[in-house]
Formats: C-alpha cells, sequence, structure tokens
C-alpha cells in the first residue's frame, strides 16, 4: 500500500466528481428522502422499531446512491476514456486504486448521511451496533459499486444495475410494508439481504445477524477482485 499513490488517485477523482454533474446531485436524493421522513415523524412521533427502519432506509438509499453509483461510475468514465487500463496495469496495487477512489465516494458519502439525518432529525439512540452494522453495511455497497464498475463498459449502462440495486438492496428494509403474505418465498429470501440483518441486529442484538452481513461483504469483495483479475488479464 503506497499512500502517495493513493492520495494521488484521490485528488484526480476529486476533481472528476466535482465536475461531473449527475455525481454531484446523487448525495442529494437521500437528503430530500430525510426531509421526507423528518416531516412524518413530526406529524406523529414513530415506534421505535420503524424509526430504526427508516434510518437504515436513509442510509441505504445514500450507501447506494453515492457509494454504489459513485463508484460504478467513475470506472465506467475511466473505462470509455482508455485510462482504465493505464491505472489497472499501473504501478499501483488494487488497495491503492480502491482505496484511493473509496476515498472521494466516502467523503460525499459521510456529507450526505450528516444531511439527511439533520433533516430527518430521527429519535434513535446511536450505540456501537449502529456503527459496526454501518461500517459493513457501507462496505457492502461500495464493493458492489466497485465490482459492477469493473465490470460494466459504458456509464448508460450503469443504470441497468444501479436500479435493481436499489429496488433489492436499498429498499429491503421496507418489504414488510408491500403487502405480501408474511410466508411469501420472496419476503423470507428478503429476510437475508444485508439491509433486514442491519436493522435485527440493532433490533434483537444477535450476532448471528452481523455474521450474515460480514457474509455479504466477502461475497461481494470476491466479486470485486474477480473483476478487477478480469479486467487486468483483458488488458
Amino acid at each position: 500500500m503506497n499512500i502517495t499513490r493513493i492520495m494521488a488517485i484521490a485528488e484526480k477523482d476529486v476533481k472528476e466528481f466535482m465536475r461531473n454533474m449527475a455525481l454531484l446531485t446523487m448525495p442529494i436524493l437521500p437528503i430530500l428522502l430525510g426531509v421526507f421522513y423528518g416531516k412524518l415523524g413530526d406529524k406523529e412521533p414513530m415506534p421505535d422499531k420503524i424509526a430504526t427502519a427508516m434510518v437504515v432506509l436513509i442510509l441505504a438509499v445514500t450507501f447506494s446512491s453515492v457509494c454504489t453509483s459513485g463508484m460504478m461510475t467513475m470506472l465506467a468514465e475511466e473505462n470509455e476514456k482508455g485510462t482504465l487500463r493505464g491505472l489497472i496495469n499501473s504501478p499501483a496495487s488494487m488497495i491503492d486504486i480502491l482505496l484511493g477512489k473509496s476515498i472521494v465516494v466516502i467523503f460525499f458519502t459521510i456529507i450526505s448521511i450528516i444531511g439527511s439525518m439533520w433533516m430527518m432529525h430521527p429519535n434513535v439512540s446511536i450505540n456501537y451496533r449502529w456503527i459496526v452494522g454501518g461500517v459493513l453495511f457501507m462496505l457492502f455497497f461500495l464493493l458492489i459499486g466497485t465490482a459492477l464498475g469493473l465490470h460494466v463498459k459504458t456509464v448508460a449502462s450503469t443504470s441497468v444495475y444501479l436500479l435493481p440495486i436499489l429496488f433489492i438492496f436499498a429498499m429491503s428494509p421496507m418489504m414488510d410494508t408491500f403487502g405480501l403474505d408474511k410466508d411469501n418465498k420472496f419476503l423470507k429470501l428478503a429476510h437475508y439481504l444485508p439491509g433486514n440483518q442491519y436493522v435485527e441486529y440493532i433490533n434483537e442484538k444477535q450476532m448471528s445477524h452481523l455474521f450474515i452481513l460480514i457474509i455479504w461483504v466477502v461475497i461481494a469483495f470476491i466479486l470485486t477482485v474477480y473483476y478487477f483479475n478480469k479486467s487486468k488479464q483483458d488488458y
């Protein structure tokens, strides 16, 4: 790991991020969602479990719209311009490249989270489970975005992958409100999605939920390594 290379990659990506209006508007979406749910909470206080699910939903939307979308778009842009080849084959290691690009999207993610939570002002008690689970949850979305960014060839194709991620992974804490029967197979499978496991880890305090969340992060990391090595071979 080379700090100089990491910071050089991060500096270049900050400039790219600031020039791209599509990327700059992504952090605004969770803030608007925070305003909406904040007004709902003003009218009638939410039960603790619903408030927890709402906050996790905001976090999931933030991670998917900023972390996942940001990484996908930046890597897809480099692929289109032909600069990704030079980056992957440069002396910088995979860790250098991933950390350099992650610094940028994590920075804007944190800004978006602060803004959305300030607008929502949720009535929840933040403890270590929120933080540990939240870091793993963010890593999952970050790695998924990296893997897909290495896989896609154009910026236009990123939306094809982003929409399913938003619906399946970001909206999973709200799937119980879809009006489906509790015995529905879809809901039973959705129970194991990272968003639901994060909510249950906070509410039930069981390590099994954290373990499943870690498995999701490991799967996303394996996909990232696979597509990075595949891209290196292709180039």
